[in-house]
């Protein structure tokens, strides 16, 4: 294994990730085409492109996610990711969980290139759209199969996010929101009616990840 690889499975193995942990080769493997990248694309900050904040901050953040999805089963699902940008949280997501498709949106160029070359290199199933969201996003999705997930990283506005996706969304989809606590009230302002159950990050003062149902 490479020192990447090694980093990636001992993070894993201390946060009880055993379902990523046969994935660890792969996740670095995505880990090290970010790196590879990042000073053309500014995936993340220089400050954070260091393999020991990425697997830390990053990688292991996006795989908290792991818990709150669905049990695999026989229908193969579908992920809608908003905001891509590097390709957090929806790429390692779908490394692990081979039983999910993605739609990836990202507006800017750059980064969508980098996550159609990511997806590629990785052998993953997942659709990268260049694309605002919603506005054109939503209709160019519109005819392609709605979606059973919806996960975003975009702290701000993300009641709104989820709102806007219900076009293409299936009844009973769940989102997966990376927020803090002080903004949970404006998810619940924009879905009244939705439950909303908040994980806190381990270690975190306020932030986590909020699994939001019952708005589609």
């Amino acid at each position: 294994m490479t020192s990447l690889s090694s980093r990636v499975g001992e993070a894993l193995a201390a946060k009880g990730m055993r379902e990523a942990l046969g994935r660890a080769d792969a996740l670095a493997a995505y880990l090290e085409l970010l790196l590879g990248a990042n000073a053309g694309v500014n995936l993340v900050s220089r400050r954070e492109a260091v393999p020991e904040i990425l697997v830390e901050r990053h990688l292991v953040d996006a795989l908290e996610a792991l818990p709150l999805f669905p049990s695999r089963g026989v229908k193969q699902l579908r992920l809608l990711d908003v905001g891509s940008g590097g390709g957090l949280p929806a790429i390692p997501l779908l490394i692990v969980r081979g039983d999910v498709d993605g739609v990836l949106v990202e507006s800017v160029g750059k980064k969508a290139r980098f996550l159609e070359e990511a997806v590629r290199s990785l052998g993953l199933t997942a659709r990268v759209l260049n694309a605002r969201f919603p506005d054109p996003a939503i209709g160019q999705m519109k005819n392609s199969g709605r979606c059973d997930l919806l996960t975003t990283r975009a702290v701000a506005g993300a009641g709104e996010i989820v709102r806007a996706a219900r076009p293409v969304l299936e009844r009973g989809a769940c989102a997966l929101v990376w927020t803090s606590e002080p903004l949970l009230g404006e998810v619940r302002r924009v879905l009244p009616g939705a439950v909303v159950d908040f994980r806190k990050s381990p270690g975190a003062d306020r932030r986590g990840i909020a699994r939001v149902e019952g708005f589609t």
